[in-house]
């Protein structure tokens, strides 16, 4: 077998995801493990286990992989070649690539997830109107809020790999301390901010789906229960996903007012609760963004769903071999 496929790995917060992807993007096999978050050793450990589950699974040689590609939660930066990871215990300038390379005998690429996921919308997720898509933001809400950029068909990383760091967005005028640790966006429009608002309605004595489906949960309130409530119709659960999507949407609307991108991907946890929050996102975008950007802008959830991270990387590694970036 000619040495011409690719290894993806898309490292979480709370998962890993491993796949081998041809040139042509079919994705030949992937695994999926949680994400220890008990320390850089097990965490490395996971992560080397996934990439010999994945070539396993693909029934192919280590031989036939070229290289390794390998999104991460934060950011990676070139200038040092390590990796910064806030969300997962002892990942704070680790040499990841260097670590990488010695254990797997390949070249390896690191890079941000959230521009990795871009890379991959790009490539196999969505066509413009006249071919690929030269300018594109990949906006991804989950626990954290980040944006992969693409202008003109290039990769926006940024000087020290933190370029998109959307969740830093200012929409709000009055200072919270909590903007200080992860950012005003992220605080009002990212996942655990559903969960915020929830709480607070039901303790305004709101009637809602919210406790009868939480009561299934132990009590629990996550995001993706408020989404299920609110796509069965739940009033108290869509006025909360109206209030954190109109928070994204005037994000958005800084964004693309600055970009002027032919299409914004909304990907992660929360574009799963689909228009319920897309909706807002959109009415608050052309309200606050500039009129021309916001007009001609399509907002649309993301085609490739999980494998977005594994295809991203390997696409990433490809184009890197290539020089292509």
């Amino acid at each position: 077998m000619k040495k011409d496929l690719l290894l993806g790995l898309d490292l979480g917060g709370t998962k890993i995801a491993a796949g081998v992807v041809a040139p042509t993007g079919r994705l030949i096999s992937s695994v999926r493990v949680p994400t220890p978050a008990a320390g850089l050793s097990r965490d490395l450990a996971a992560l080397f286990d996934a990439a010999h589950s994945a070539v396993a699974a693909a029934n192919v040689p280590w031989s036939a992989i070229r290289a390794v590609g390998v999104g991460v939660p934060g950011a990676f930066d070139p200038e040092t070649e390590t990796v910064w990871a806030p969300n997962l215990p002892g990942w704070k300038r680790v040499p990841l690539r260097r670590l990488l390379m010695r254990a797997l005998a390949r070249p390896v690429f690191v890079e941000g997830d959230r521009n990795v996921q871009a890379l991959a919308e790009a490539w196999l997720g969505r066509r413009g109107r006249q071919g690929a898509v030269r300018n594109l933001v990949f906006l991804t809400v989950g626990t954290g809020i980040g944006a992969g950029l693409i202008a003109e068909g290039c990769l926006i990383p940024g000087s020290r790999g933190v370029a998109g760091a959307a969740g830093w967005l200012v929409i709000d005028a009055n200072w919270h301390p909590t903007f200080g640790r992860i950012g005003c966006l992220e605080s009002l429009g990212a996942g655990p901010a559903v969960v915020r608002f929830a709480q607070k309605a039901l303790r305004a004595r709101a009637r809602s789906l919210i406790k009868t489906l939480a009561k299934e949960q132990r009590g629990r309130i996550t995001a993706e229960l408020v989404a299920t409530a609110a796509r069965r119709g739940d009033p108290t659960a869509r006025r909360v996903l109206a209030e954190v999507g109109s928070n994204l949407g005037r994000g958005t609307a800084s964004i693309i007012s600055l970009l002027n991108p032919e299409v914004v991907v909304v990907g992660g946890g929360l574009a799963g609760a689909g228009d319920p929050i897309l909706e807002p996102l959109r009415r608050a975008l052309r309200q606050w963004g500039q009129p021309l950007a916001a007009r001609q802008v399509r907002i649309v959830r993301s085609r490739l769903g999980e494998d977005a991270g594994i295809l991203g990387a390997a696409r990433y590694a490809m184009l890197r071999l290539k020089g292509r970036i």
